[in-house]
């Protein structure tokens, strides 16, 4: 059974016992209004970019011509690992999306395709961009390090598999025919592979500018259950906050984007995603020390084996804002 610390739940829906604020961890006092339903409405189609927030169309796919592929910086945690792959436009701006294909050869492997899951890895995934020429998108590479293929009795028996499973440079196929390029990486796949897609890293608040007065300027706190089961939806609140000195009003209503990313430390990672058009026209102008609270719903489909996992939640304006944490998913069925 999921566990509410906390919280109490009226109508399915999660309400906060008499004391707790809905509030974001700032200096200033906030103050909330009732909370908004939740709405199932379609995502309007925006585009985030590497410099500014634009509703513009997409540009053009990016095609392998464009781009340049070179390796980036890695990174680990919690046995697990990941591999950046950076993406050069050396073209004219073009938009870099979607899930590649990869291929390559290991010592006892001729060149094939390589098995990855697309969904993104533990370190988050990207989001899609228009890139101009000059900036950088990236590919997500996630591995492991701790699984029972890498956790042999025998130094001999770890060498022979890590000798299989080892790929010294990887061919990028971009999605859709559009070409493909190579990148001088080294990756591990005996614990599986997980990849991102194709783009760039969402910024954090404290990287950016935002002017006060638009959605980004907002700070997110999510209040959300510790546990849930698979095969459910998850059902929690987000409080969107005002920290400026200046009122925010809802021009247009933005696309939000939650997931649920799972991580087995023996079995392949799955994520949940879901993106949406957020309900505000039920809400009002967000004055400075006030916020807004919205009731979300995230669908979470089942799993065979129970994990911790990471949530997360963005309000997608290229900008946020973001919020997450963990929490653990438990196997059903």
């Amino acid at each position: 059974m999921a566990q509410m610390t906390g919280l109490r739940v009226l109508g399915g829906v999660v309400l906060f016992a008499a004391g707790l604020a809905l509030s974001s961890c700032t200096s200033a006092k906030v103050k909330t209004a009732a909370m908004i339903p939740w709405v199932d409405l379609a995502p309007v189609t925006t585009t985030s970019t590497t410099t500014t927030t634009t509703t513009l169309a997409p540009a053009a796919p990016c095609v392998a011509g464009q781009l340049r592929a070179s390796k980036g910086p890695s990174g680990a945690g919690l046995s697990n690992i990941v591999t950046t792959i950076i993406l050069a436009n050396v073209g004219s701006t073009c938009r870099l999306s979607g899930y590649p294909d990869l291929y390559g050869a290991t010592a006892t492997r001729a060149p094939g395709p390589i098995s990855v899951h697309k969904s993104g890895t533990y370190f988050g995934n990207l989001v899609d961009a228009n890139l101009s020429s000059g900036k950088h998108g990236q590919l997500l590479l996630g591995t492991g390090d701790a699984c029972p293929a890498l956790n042999q009795p025998s130094q001999a028996r770890i060498r022979a598999i890590q000798r299989s499973d080892t790929y010294q440079n990887v061919t990028i196929v971009l999605p859709q025919g559009r070409g493909s390029l190579r990148a001088k990486v080294t990756v591990d796949v005996a614990c599986g592979l997980d990849e991102s897609q194709l783009g760039v890293r969402a910024p954090t608040p404290d990287q950016l500018n935002s002017p006060p007065g638009t959605p980004q300027s907002l700070e997110a706190t999510v209040h959300v259950t510790s546990s849930i089961n698979s095969a459910t939806t998850l059902r929690y609140v987000v409080a969107l906050s005002n920290p400026t000195h200046v009122t925010m009003t809802w021009h247009a209503c933005p696309n939000y984007s939650e997931s649920i990313l799972t991580t087995p430390l023996t079995f392949p990672s799955q994520t949940f995603t879901r993106t949406y058009q957020l309900n505000c026209h039920a809400a009002l102008a967000v004055r400075p020390g006030h916020s807004e609270t919205f009731i979300m719903e995230l669908p979470i489909g089942r799993v065979r084996h129970s994990s911790e996992a990471k949530f997360s939640w963005q309000l997608d304006t290229g900008y946020g804002p973001y919020a997450g944490r963990a929490l653990r998913v438990f196997a059903t069925g």
